[in-house]
């Protein structure tokens, strides 16, 4: 899918050729009488989140010469009947990082997916809260591509939940469901 390549390599993640989550737990749970999805228990970020299938798991680390330290990317892929694929990236910051500029960062990591490609249209963007912490839906349309996702700042992690297709293949019903699936644990 063109803009969730695009946003793993804005992010400075490699696609792995591994196909199994490494270091994560998986669950599968019926999500209504649809699909069986698999919760997934991250490796890293601490949080869970249920997939359409098995997801595949790819890691990276990021030097920040600047500040001596570096960052560190989890992402999560899984696809649905090759139409559909959802995603979760983690990205874990440094702890200096400043919690006051979350909603800057959430624009700002927006607008890195937008300027991706010349093509990209915004269809909506809303700041928002989740489990206390700020988040930002944003919904982007590139031809005949939906990107839709949720990305969630808390403390020192980026959690980015998104869901892309070919508009003929868009589902609310199912990206509605990946997302309320989300949660960060304590």
């Amino acid at each position: 899918m063109r803009i969730l390549r695009k946003c793993l390599l804005a992010a400075g993640v490699a696609m792995l050729a591994s196909t199994s989550v490494a270091n994560a737990d998986v669950t599968t749970i019926e999500a209504g009488n649809q699909h069986s999805w698999k919760q997934m228990h991250s490796s890293s970020g601490n949080c869970l989140v249920s997939f359409p299938s098995q997801p595949q798991h790819m890691q990276q680390h990021m030097p920040l010469p600047e500040e001596n330290t570096h960052l560190k990317y989890d992402v999560y892929v899984a696809g649905m009947d090759e139409q559909v694929v959802f995603m979760v990236l983690i990205a874990e910051y440094p702890p200096s990082m400043n919690s006051a500029y979350a909603e800057q960062s959430l624009e700002a990591f927006l607008n890195g997916i937008l300027t991706q490609n010349p093509n990209n249209r915004l269809v909506f963007a809303d700041l928002t809260e989740v489990q206390g912490h700020k988040a930002l839906d944003f919904f982007i349309r590139t031809q005949d591509v939906y990107f839709k996702g949720r990305a969630v700042m808390a403390n020192n992690n980026l959690y980015l939940l998104a869901m892309e297709c070919e508009v003929s293949h868009y589902q609310e019903s199912k990206f509605t469901y990946f997302i309320n699936s989300f949660q960060i644990l304590k």
